[in-house]
């Protein structure tokens, strides 16, 4: 779940206790929202400077390698710590409570009341530069002059291929066939129209409907279409939505990659935390800088996830791998974080568009989504490289007219995105071809029919009904508009005539589909491919656990167990320690004249006698990784070894619940 939508599912008790946050409160109070804030990497910054080398930092970079944006249970992230860190389970639920109520990990409940964790999917991105930054830097430029480039033939970037998947669709809506399934030809047609191949998807792992019959290239042309608000799903069929891709057109090509990027991160590389940590370390590196293949690791084991992730960038058009002093490298070619600046982006008194004499036109890499998406309707693609090549045809005239295009308006855009007037070759051609278009044309119409002349007479007298009748066609029809199909369907019952309603309630739920915002979705799992981990279908957790929650009777302790060492009879030190056992928590023994901590496990009973089974704290955390760079021994440590005593707590200061 993003962090969006885990903001606006927050109980409001724990939305005030975040919004108290010191981090959080300035710039509140200055207006920004809470989403907005949480986001941000200045705010993380500031969280990280206010928390120091806390467990609670210790707690998050250990999330972020084993889980990234996958859900978690404590226990699973409890048993973690107590293998690869000094972190106690005390530490820990009371670090993770914290990291909650900072609104960083957020949590859910199952039907059950099984909690489940989490960082919110888009929020890896932020963390992963801040808490597992990259370790290596780019290649020299002077060295990288040996660079051999191996990536092969050119491709395209992925807001163009679907660009021309979804222009198809736009022509063509995909209707399901009897079987209730989109129809081979389509899918064939669809296929055509990208380059991309099967196979480049498998480290993905896609689940998604019709498997069998759909690649999964175009599994994730339909998905980002839908989730994107461009395609909408209405009855059986798929079509483009209007208002979706007018706005989708808004971007130019090099946003809409960004976009696109973070969202394949999101969608389909969180399903492996390994995939997504370098989907999000590549996110930080430079444009057109080379970069060694294991600069983009932040942890142990990801070899094999970099691979699978640069081939796939490869194949999307955004990343070239090559070859220097027998190691492989590779340089995305343009930014690939959202909002990232890029000196190459099209200046708006620039034509990115060229009309040859000959009817070619030339297109730039900086032309826009929206004059590329006209262009693909009165024109004809030649060649699909770095420049596209169109061709004005007489046949690509009668495709724009029937697209609606007069001549017109053809001429004003041709000449508005090249900033110049057509060569005379083709404004004459032009004027040749439309000088014989739309003389005659079908048109499609919504009949309001009569049983005869009669009734449709006692209808064209009444002036409200007739003000809808827009032609009659014959003596008894009439043609009327789709969007009066409502009014009428009222008026009709109130003099008397009520119509067969069964097609008409058709139409009526036709003319109100609802269409989605690029960029936004209804929910977490719009789309057509299958989200492994939907949190949003669980209810999100209500309650911040007490200090009375995290360890349960400690009201019902001595003050003195957890405030000060002393020395206690047998019975009260073994009930001390089980406590402690219970509590995952520490013990402070004095022993042979030194203070140490040791981490209680388990209590032995041997005859009359005891002891206590954990181990004295005896290593460190790695500062980068949280991976334990120490061992301890396991040991049975007697109960007559043990002078003073008391269970140490974490800080429970900062913990505050509704």
């Amino acid at each position: 779940m993003n962090i969006s939508l885990s903001v606006q599912r927050l109980p409001e008790s724990i939305r005030r206790l975040i919004l108290a946050d010191p981090t959080i409160k300035p710039r509140c109070d200055q207006g920004d929202k809470l989403e907005e804030i949480l986001r941000s990497r200045e705010w993380a910054q500031a969280w990280l400077r206010q928390n120091g080398d806390s467990s609670s930092v210790k707690v998050l970079r250990a999330i972020l390698i084993e889980f990234a944006g996958l859900p978690f249970e404590l226990e699973s992230l409890i048993k973690l710590l107590e293998r690869t860190s000094s972190l106690t389970g005390a530490e820990t639920r009371v670090a993770l409570t914290k990291l909650r109520r900072s609104g960083v990990v957020f949590a859910v409940r199952k039907a059950w009341g099984e909690q489940l964790l989490y960082l919110p999917s888009d929020c890896v991105s932020l963390w992963q530069p801040l808490l597992l930054p990259i370790a290596g830097s780019a290649i020299m430029d002077i060295d990288a002059r040996d660079v051999v480039n191996v990536s092969g033939q050119f491709r395209l970037p992925l807001s163009l291929e679907l660009l021309s998947v979804w222009h198809q669709i736009a022509r063509e809506p995909l209707l399901w066939t009897s079987k209730g399934t989109i129809s081979r030809t389509d899918v064939t047609r669809m296929t055509k129209r990208m380059r991309l191949s099967a196979e480049e998807f498998d480290c993905l792992s896609l689940a998604y409907p019709q498997s069998e019959n759909l690649p999964p290239q175009i599994a994730i042309a339909l998905d980002l279409g839908l989730h994107n608000g461009v395609l909408r799903k209405s009855g059986n069929e798929i079509r483009i939505s209007d208002s979706g891709l007018t706005s989708w057109l808004a971007y130019s090509p090099m946003e809409a990659d960004r976009l696109l990027y973070a969202q394949l991160a999101d969608r389909y590389g969180a399903v492996s935390p390994a995939l997504h940590l370098t989907a999000s370390s590549i996110m930080t590196l430079t444009a057109m800088k080379w970069y060694l293949d294991e600069d983009a690791a932040v942890r142990d084991g990801q070899e094999r996830a970099i691979n699978d992730w640069l081939e796939l960038l490869q194949a999307l058009g955004w990343l070239e791998r090559g070859a220097w002093n027998g190691r492989a490298v590779f340089r995305i070619k343009q930014p690939l974080r959202t909002g990232s600046a890029y000196p190459t982006e099209q200046d708006e008194g620039q034509a990115a568009i060229f009309v040859q004499p000959d009817g070619e036109v030339l297109v730039l890499p900086e032309a826009g989504l929206r004059e590329r998406w006209v262009l693909s309707e009165i024109a004809e693609l030649v060649t699909a490289d770095t420049v596209f090549v169109y061709r004005i045809t007489r046949n690509s005239c009668m495709e724009a007219s029937n697209a609606g295009y007069s001549k017109e308006s053809l001429i004003s855009f041709l000449e508005q995105a090249s900033r110049g007037q057509l060569p005379e070759p083709v404004a004459r051609s032009i004027e040749d071809w439309y000088s014989m278009l739309g003389k005659v044309r079908f048109a499609e119409a919504m009949l309001l029919r009569t049983e005869n002349a009669a009734v449709a007479g006692k209808l064209r007298q009444d002036p409200e009904t007739a003000e809808k009748l827009l032609e009659q066609v014959g003596d008894r029809d009439f043609i009327v508009d789709r969007s009066s199909i409502k009014f009428l369907n009222e008026r009709l019952r109130k003099i008397g005539y009520p119509p067969l309603d069964q097609r008409l309630r058709m139409n009526i739920a036709d003319t109100h589909q609802p269409e989605l915002v690029p960029g936004r979705s209804d929910s977490e799992e719009s789309g057509w491919i299958y989200r492994r981990h939907v949190l949003s279908v669980f209810e999100a957790d209500r309650t911040l656990p007490a200090a009375k929650d995290l360890f349960p009777g400690m009201l019902d302790i001595p003050a003195a167990w957890i405030t000060k060492p002393r020395t206690y009879h047998l019975s009260t030190r073994k009930e001390l320690l089980q406590r402690a056992i219970d509590w995952q928590a520490p013990v402070q023994v004095e022993r042979d004249g030194q203070t140490k901590l040791f981490v209680p496990v388990e209590l032995k009973e041997d005859g009359g006698k005891w002891s206590v089974i954990g181990q004295w704290r005896l290593f460190a955390d790695n500062g980068s990784t949280g991976n334990r760079i120490g061992s301890e021994a396991t040991i049975a440590v007697g109960a007559d070894e043990i002078e003073a005593v008391m269970i140490v707590l974490p800080d429970l200061e900062d913990i505050e619940t509704n």
